[in-house]
């Protein structure tokens, strides 16, 4: 089949709600790229409550990328969780921002290192919660980060330092980060203060989450270097 009769859609997995700027961003850098590199990838936005164990193969089948997007705590975090093992053991082009990143967080410490990956904005009684409360908010934030993998991320970043915007009042438990060690799932971007801010999955062709919202740049009329390559990893090959 020509690359160009090939299906190339994304699945935004979450509920749609263009009252969040993250939501607004997301679509406009659609809306670019398509303007500027390729009319016909196509996206589609999947409500949580429309995944189940017995639906996912078949929601998701025709899909060659999955945005989870920000705007936790999901309608159905089972079904958030199913998309995101869809993605990962699949290996189908993957991008978790804000509550993306968290859910990508909470899958893989599950299923893949077998572990209790609570969160607190679900469970606020959780002891050790793997996704906490932040000591101090991100919502309406912006804040330098750095790239601990300048060979692999930093182009994603467009540089070895970048200034992103968050809109988040949860993050990872740092104390919890030595469960990771030795693990596929790579740290790869932090905040001056030494913080977790991105990871990718290192036997992946495209697995990545940020806590911080690339797709927000969009709304100033410019597409996200972190955005544009998930777009062109989810495009058909030649």
């Amino acid at each position: 089949m020509d690359r160009a009769m090939k299906p190339r859609r994304i699945a935004l997995i979450g509920e749609r709600n263009l009252s969040h700027r993250s939501h607004q961003g997301i679509e406009a850098s659609l809306v670019l790229f398509r303007r500027d590199v390729d009319p016909q990838l196509e996206f589609t936005w999947i409500a949580t409550n429309g995944i189940t164990p017995d639906s996912v193969e078949s929601v998701l089948r025709d899909c060659t990328g999955l945005w989870c997007t920000p705007g936790s705590p999901y309608a159905n975090t089972a079904g958030a969780l199913l998309a995101i093992r869809h993605a990962r053991i699949g290996r189908k082009t993957f991008l978790g921002t804000c509550g993306g990143f968290q859910h990508a967080l909470m899958e893989y410490a599950q299923n893949v290192l077998g572990r209790p990956a609570e969160h607190a904005e679900m469970n606020p009684a959780a002891g050790s919660p793997l996704i906490m409360k932040l000591s101090c908010s991100l919502v309406g934030t912006t804040g330098r980060i750095i790239a601990t993998d300048p060979e692999r991320f930093a182009a994603l970043l467009g540089g070895r330092e970048s200034t992103e915007e968050f809109h988040c009042n949860y993050g990872f438990n740092d104390d919890l980060a030595g469960i990771f060690q030795d693990s596929g799932l790579k740290f790869v971007a932090h905040d001056a203060e030494g913080q977790l801010r991105a990871f990718r999955l290192d036997d992946h062709p495209f697995y990545v989450g940020t806590l911080f919202q690339p797709e927000r740049r969009a709304l100033l009329g410019a597409l996200h270097p972190l955005v544009r390559a998930f777009f062109f990893a989810a495009l058909p090959s030649p």
